[in-house]
């Protein structure tokens, strides 16, 4: 991850024309990761600050008062300090530092993978509110037409009143249907307006990117190391490893090199031989004793270290256990496609009988015609969740198996001045 400039699809205040365009929209407005971002750029000064240690300390000082019977005054110093060999103090200091920041690397991935993932669910379940209702109004259509057939037969006297009644309910059934999938659709753009912070356009969506390739290519090999929820558990690991060298280290002394100069000022310096004196010595320091408190810290950290390994075998249990279901789920649900499919061709064909035998034969009544219809959408509808279940349990394995960033295209582009490598 590197600096850049501002993100140019950030400037822009208009609604995508496309889903894809909508995710990097979404990516580029959300303040969860201008947070992620901002914590990562102060983890970055805590390194500048550990590798501090391996520089040398410039200090100046004064005192001022009565220097035994010599008379009042004052003594300038300016020091310097260079450390020589500290046993790893300052090595471990900055391995920890370091890791710190590969920490808040993985939690910048992490955030906008989670937004990539929430938008691209956001805008799925707009399309699929959006098909639904188009499906729901040739439902409509169909079942109007049927009721001006019942209506024109029952005139005729070829039929009874009976037929247009049932019509009529199951048309007002299906515009009650209408008006909740309405409602529903209106949800998910409310959502999706907050993930993207602009209104949603009324017009439909394009449609979504085909996420079967990617599945079948990656199979059921998935490294997991590529998923930031691991890397933030490895990088746990390295903090802990590094504090755990670190209060071992503090075991020992510290070998520093001193150097200062000294200047009498004031009625003190009419008493010396000379004003000026300097002073250049090897400094060792260690803390003999702290009440046991060392022996605690190293103890509690071997303990965070055994517990980061384990969280690591945990985490990756766990998305194991998730992949395996979402790969399961999109084979179940590309068979229950077909079968849908298979389906909904037999019932078209079952309606266009119905309505033959309706017309000519009169062996069918008009609780058939209305029958086939609502089988017919119903077909449709199951049809259409499936295809969006699918596509959601795509996009979860997708995720889960980290190319997120890599499917969308957001590898080597800027996010909100951060440009994301892969």
């Amino acid at each position: 991850m590197q600096p850049a400039e501002q993100d140019p699809v950030s400037q822009g205040k208009t609604f995508p024309a496309d889903w894809q365009a909508a995710i990097h929209l979404a990516v580029s407005y959300h303040p969860s990761i201008s947070s992620s971002i901002a914590t990562l750029e102060s983890a970055g000064f805590g390194i500048d600050a550990a590798s501090a240690g391996y520089l040398p300390t410039i200090k100046a000082g004064i005192t001022s008062g009565r220097q035994q019977d010599e008379g009042s005054g004052q003594i300038a110093t300016v020091g310097l300090s260079q450390m020589l060999y500290d046993f790893g103090k300052t090595g471990s200091a900055v391995d920890q530092s370091s890791a710190k920041y590969m920490r808040q690397q993985a939690t910048v991935l992490l955030q906008i993978d989670t937004i990539i993932q929430q938008t691209a669910l956001a805008l799925n379940e707009v399309y699929r509110y959006s098909q639904l209702i188009d499906n729901n109004k040739k439902n409509i259509k169909s079942l109007r037409d049927i009721l001006k057939l019942t209506q024109m037969r029952a005139d005729a006297g070829a039929s009874t009143r009976v037929d247009p009644v049932q019509a009529l309910a199951r048309i007002e059934a299906a515009e009650a249907l209408q008006q909740e999938m309405e409602i529903k659709l209106q949800q998910n753009k409310d959502h999706l307006q907050l993930l993207l912070g602009q209104p949603v356009a009324e017009r439909h969506l394009s449609a979504l990117m085909d996420l079967q390739p990617l599945i079948e290519r990656q199979s059921k090999r998935i490294d997991l190391n590529r998923n930031p929820t691991i890397l933030v558990a490895q990088a746990d690991l390295a903090i802990a490893q590094a504090e755990l060298r670190s209060y071992k280290a503090q075991r020992y002394p510290t070998l520093s090199l001193e150097a200062n100069t000294n200047k009498y000022v004031g009625d003190i310096a009419n008493y010396q031989t000379r004003s000026q004196y300097q002073n250049v010595y090897l400094s060792l320091n260690s803390t003999l004793y702290q009440g046991g408190a060392l022996m605690a810290q190293e103890s509690a950290s071997a303990r965070a270290l055994e517990a980061a390994r384990a969280t690591i075998a945990s985490k990756k249990l766990e998305l194991t256990v998730q992949q395996r279901n979402y790969f399961q789920s999109v084979n179940g649900l590309n068979g229950n496609i077909s079968l849908l499919t298979k389906r909904m061709k037999s019932i078209t064909e079952t309606r266009v009988l119905y309505r033959e035998q309706y017309l000519s034969l009169g062996n069918r009544n008009a609780l058939d015609l209305l029958n086939a219809e609502q089988e017919i959408s119903r077909a449709e509808q199951d049809l259409i969740n499936a295809r969006r279940d699918l596509w959601a349990s795509a996009l979860n394995y997708i995720v889960l198996a980290g190319m997120a960033r890599d499917t969308f295209d957001f590898n080597n582009q800027v996010v909100q001045g951060l440009r994301i490598t892969p």
